[in-house]
C-alpha cells in the first residue's frame, strides 16, 4: 500500500482534533525558523501520520559518478527510516511535535513504515517512479480498509 486510508489514519489519534492538531502545528513548525530542526525523518514521521506517500519526500539518487563513489549506501532515505524506527532517536523525533504527537502514535507508525536496508536492495532497483517496495506495510486483516 502506498497510502493509507483515513480510517487506519484515525488510528493514531484518539479522536479527529488531534489529526487537526497536527496539521496546525506541522504548518506552524514548517513556517517558523524552528524549521531547520526538522529532518527527514520528521517528515516521514509527519506524511506517515496524515497517510500520504512518503516516498514522494526521496528523490532516487542516479548520478553514475556518486553512485560509484557509495553515495546510494549513505542516502538520506534510509538514514530517515533507520531514526523513524530506532528506540534511541524517540525523543529527538518527539521534541517539536511535543504534545501532538505521542509515543504511542509514534510506535504505531512504526508498524507501518518498512525499515528499509541499503544492502537489500541494488541501486538499480529505485527508479525514477518506482520503488521496489510499498510505503506501508498493512497487515492482511486491516488491508481492506486501506486504500
Amino acid at each position: 500500500m502506498n497510502t493509507l486510508s483515513r480510517a487506519t489514519t484515525a488510528h493514531f489519534f484518539a479522536n479527529q482534533e488531534g489529526y487537526d492538531a497536527l496539521r496546525r502545528h506541522w504548518s506552524v513548525l514548517v513556517n517558523s525558523s524552528r524549521k531547520h530542526e526538522l529532518t527527514a525523518s520528521h517528515h516521514v514521521l509527519y506524511l506517515a501520520l496524515c497517510g500520504k506517500d512518503w516516498r514522494r519526500a526521496f528523490t532516487p539518487i542516479t548520478n553514475s559518478r556518486k553512485l560509484a563513489n557509495g553515495a546510494f549506501y549513505g542516502w538520506a532515505l534510509f538514514r530517515a527510516l533507520r531514526r523513524l524506527h530506532s528506540p534511541l532517536h524517540d525523543e529527538e523525533l518527539l521534541a517539536p511535535l511535543a504534545g501532538v504527537v505521542t509515543l504511542d502514535m509514534l510506535q504505531a507508525v512504526r508498524g507501518f513504515v518498512p525499515l528499509l536496508s541499503p544492502y537489500s536492495f541494488l541501486p538499480e532497483a529505485f527508479g525514477l517512479e518506482s520503488f521496489p517496495v510499498d510505503a506501508y506495510n498493512v497487515p492482511r486483516a486491516s488491508a481492506a480498509s486501506v486504500s
